[in-house]
Order: C-alpha cells, then structure tokens, then sequence
C-alpha cells in the first residue's frame, strides 16, 4: 500500500506489535518492579529503563500498559494528576504505582483530549510520555 492509506495500516500494525511486545515484557517480567523507593520517581525510572532528552528533560523510555506497576507507573501516575486529567473522586489513593482501570481510563483521557500521536490506545510510549512532560513542565 502506498500514500495515507498505507502510512495508516503501517501504524496500526507498529501499534499492535507495540502492544504485544510490552505485553510480552510484562508476561516475563521485566516489567517495572512491583516493590520499589518512591523518592525521585522520575529519575529512578530513568536510570532503570533508560531515557531520551526532549525539549530540555530526560524522558523515560518505558513502555507502560494495563498490568504495568512500580516506580515508573507512580511517576506516570502523579504527572497525569498535575495535568489534570484524574477526576477528584479517583485522586485519594490514585498514585499508587499500579497501572490498572482508573490509570487506564486518565491515560486514555488524557491522549484524546491532547491529540497524542497515536491516538488514546491507553499504552504509555515514546509519543505519550513526550506529551505529557511538555505539558507537565511547560505549560
């Protein structure tokens, strides 16, 4: 295929392999650890699955999905509450560093409401995690 129509199938087929292989990772366990410090989340998750400078931060590049936990989550976690995409009834108790529905339901929120490249599949990547740090710390 060529023109949009192949860019578009291309994508979801990269998409879909995305999703299988962070549900591989997560399958074998090389996930974020389930147990981890809180202090310094950002950084932690960064010197644990490695990161990429954009637009003057290091952002981690962990892959985060359903079933996801650990300091890497929290992060992910606490940044969506600053953006305001957590309703206020799910704020007590929401950063807990586990990727379950109501982490689910803000990141999908959150992709759809700031047009993240990809659209709202609800798996944290490169695009989301890049979105929500520039609107975290530039906004």
């Amino acid at each position: 295929m060529t023109g949009a129509n192949g860019r578009a199938a291309r994508g979801r087929c990269g998409l879909a392999a995305l999703v299988l292989a962070a549900s591989a990772l997560l399958a074998a366990g090389t996930a974020p650890p389930a147990q981890a410090s809180w202090d310094g989340d950002l950084r932690t998750c960064e010197n644990q699955y490695g990161h990429e400078h954009y637009l003057g931060w290091d952002i981690p590049t962990v892959l985060l999905a359903r079933g996801s936990t650990g300091v890497c989550v929290r992060e992910l976690q606490e940044e969506l509450v600053e953006v305001g995409v957590v309703p206020a009834a799910d704020q007590p108790g929401f950063v807990d560093g586990d990727f379950g529905p109501k982490t689910y339901g803000a990141v999908v929120t959150y992709q759809s409401r700031y047009a993240v490249p990809g659209g709202a599949d609800g798996v944290v990547g490169r695009n989301t995690w890049h979105s929500l740090i520039s609107h975290v710390y530039y906004e």
